[in-house]
This record gives C-alpha cells, sequence and structure tokens, in this order.
C-alpha cells in the first residue's frame, strides 16, 4: 500500500487531488476498480478519465480532471513502469544449495543464494550474493556472477564469462558459446580458436533462446542496461552500448559496435566490422552492411535513410502505374509524327 504522494516521489511526478489517496495495486484502464492506479497515455484514455473505476490515473503533464486523482508526470509510460514494478518486488528469500545441485570444491560462493537441483557449477566460479540459479543452469570454469543476478532453467555460461550485477537471463539462453570463425584453404573450413570470452554489465536481460558468442581475441561485451529480445544472436567481439535494445530474430555479425540508446527492431541485421552510432533506429526487417552516424534512422535492404526509403517504396508501388503510361505515351509517338 502507498499513497498517491509518495508513489508522486517515486517517479518526480505531481499529485492533482488528495495526496494520501492509498494505492494498493496498478491496474489495465478498463478493468481497474477501488484503490487501482492505471494509465492514461494517449488521447484515447485521457479523454475519458471520469469512465475508468480506477482511484487514481497516471497522465502526461497537461490532463486535468475534476473529480478524480491525477499522477501527472513527463514521460507517463515511464512512470507506470516504475510504479508496477515498485508493486511486484519480490523480497529474495535464500534457499541455499540445494543437495542435488553439483557445485565445485574450488568456488567462493556468497552465502546468501538460492541454487536449485541440478544445477552444474564448475571450479573457480565466483558467485556474489542474493544470486539465483533455477534447474538446468550450467556455469562454465571461471565464471563471475555478481549480486542478484537471475538465471533461468537451461542457462549456459561457458568457461570465464562474467555477468554484472542483476543480470536476467532467461531459459535457454547460451553465453560464451564459440564465435563463428572459419577461414578456407581451398578445400576445408579450418577452425579459428575462439580464445576470448564475454562481458556483460548490470541490469542486462537477455530473453529466452538467445546467444551471445565469446571473442576470438578480448571480449564481446553488453554494457550496462543492454536489452535483448527472445532469439537474438550477438556475434563474437561485438561491443554494444549502454541501454540498447535488440527486438527478437535480430542477428548482429562478428566484430560490429553499437553505440547508446539504439533500438533494432525485429528481424533487422548487421554485417561484420560495421560501427553505428549512438541513438539509432533500425527499422524491422532491414539489412545494414555499413556504417551509420549517431541520431539516424534507417530501412531497407541495403539499410539507407529512412525517409528515403520511404520515397523509394511509394514509388515502387506506382510501378505499374507508371508503366501503363510509359507504355501508353510511347505507343501514341509514331501517331504524332504521321500526324504531322
Amino acid at each position: 500500500m502507498y499513497t498517491l504522494q509518495q508513489l508522486a516521489e517515486h517517479v518526480g511526478g505531481r499529485v492533482i487531488g488528495d495526496p494520501q489517496t492509498e494505492i494498493s495495486r496498478v491496474r489495465p484502464f478498463e478493468t481497474a476498480g477501488s484503490r487501482d492506479l492505471t494509465l492514461a497515455a494517449e488521447k484515447q484514455y485521457y479523454e475519458h478519465l471520469e469512465e475508468t473505476q480506477a482511484t487514481a490515473v497516471i497522465v502526461p503533464q497537461d490532463v486535468h480532471s475534476t473529480h478524480k486523482p491525477l499522477l501527472q508526470v513527463e514521460k507517463p509510460k515511464v512512470a507506470f513502469a516504475r510504479i508496477l514494478s515498485l508493486f511486484n518486488v519480490e523480497p529474495f528469500e535464500p534457499k541455499g544449495i540445494s543437495p542435488l545441485a553439483f557445485v565445485d570444491d574450488d568456488c567462493q560462493i556468497a552465502e546468501k543464494v538460492t541454487i536449485y537441483p541440478f544445477v552444474y557449477v564448475a571450479k573457480g566460479v565466483t558467485i556474489a550474493e542474493g544470486v539465483t540459479l533455477f534447474p538446468g543452469v550450467h556455469v562454465g570454469i571461471g565464471c563471475t556472477i555478481g549480486e542478484r543476478c537471475s538465471l533461468y532453467p537451461n542457462v549456459t555460461l561457458y568457461d570465464n564469462v562474467c555477468l554484472g550485477a542483476r543480470v536476467v537471463l532467461h531459459s535457454g539462453t547460451v553465453i560464451g558459446s564459440d564465435g563463428f570463425g572459419y577461414v578456407s584453404d581451398g578445400g576445408e573450413q579450418i577452425k579459428i580458436p575462439q580464445t576470448g570470452t564475454v562481458a556483460i554489465g548490470d541490469d542486462v536481460e537477455i530473453g529466452a533462446n538467445s546467444c551471445v558468442d565469446r571473442a576470438t581475441f578480448g571480449s564481446t561485451v553488453l554494457d550496462r542496461g543492454v536489452k535483448l529480445d527472445n532469439h537474438v544472436h550477438i556475434g563474437h567481439n561485438c561491443k554494444i552500448g549502454e541501454n540498447t535494445v535488440v527486438v527478437a530474430q535480430v542477428g548482429i555479425s562478428g566484430s560490429v559496435e553499437i553505440g547508446k540508446n539504439c533500438v533494432f527492431a525485429g528481424h533487422s541485421g548487421v554485417a561484420d566490422h560495421v560501427k553505428i552510432g549512438d541513438e539509432v533506429k533500425v527499422m524491422m526487417k532491414s539489412a545494414v552492411n555499413k556504417d551509420v552516424s549517431s541520431n539516424s534512422v534507417v530501412s531497407g535492404q541495403p539499410a539507407i535513410d529512412h525517409r528515403k526509403s520511404l520515397k523509394i517504396q511509394a514509388l515502387v508501388r506506382r510501378l505499374p502505374e507508371l508503366y501503363e503510361e510509359w507504355k501508353d505515351s510511347s505507343e501514341s509517338i509514331p501517331e504524332r509524327k504521321n500526324e504531322e
């Protein structure tokens, strides 16, 4: 239970109405009821504030109501996410190490951890406090797992992988498998040994069945706050900047450098050794094959400036019509000459 004022302080907002209004849950606009807080971030909702049964509503700063208490914020969806997280925090209760887990004697493991049955922890592993390893997790030799990390069932960490604090790896994710490095001698493919590792920063979350390959030399790096969706592949020696978001089924080839706060939409891809600046948006199904400067929006195959790509797509859709116009005009030329 929180008061509206407490929630406002948590998200840097302002209360319109009674600041002592008590809130016990966060619910959708249509189903919210007494003591519920809901979100009205878009016009279709905040024009109907009086229709929701919610006790209070999160709204943009310029939205007002004559009867219902409001929480005005600059970014309603961000505030909604933070408040929802506040109501859904489950206190960590360490359960210790299950006798059905294998943990090598040569490990440094904090006292307050939860390691479920059928977990495998190899020698030389360091695990900080608050870590949860769910059944089927494999932790390779020399790995480091920071505080309050959660590795869900069947996650695999190959040898010498390093996880920062509060990293979440969902089921089936593989971190540190060999990068796809081969060279042909004309008759067969010769494997290039992948001698590097993977370093993942604080507050990174990786969806189910995603893969991050280890570097040939050095480290594949995911900086603080990076979010990968399900079925994402990150190639060897990539470096992904802070708070970048990569949506499902994106493939990043080897040695790609990506800046901060970028967004890669679903099914997009990047060729190897490409450099991408900060605040870049790569639209759905785009194929990036050359460097992209900061603050760009690109789309297409190959990816180009998004506005230019939209113009090209519009012209392509008109090709049948333009062809007919050209054909008609071509057929009429001899007739004009005869008339002259």
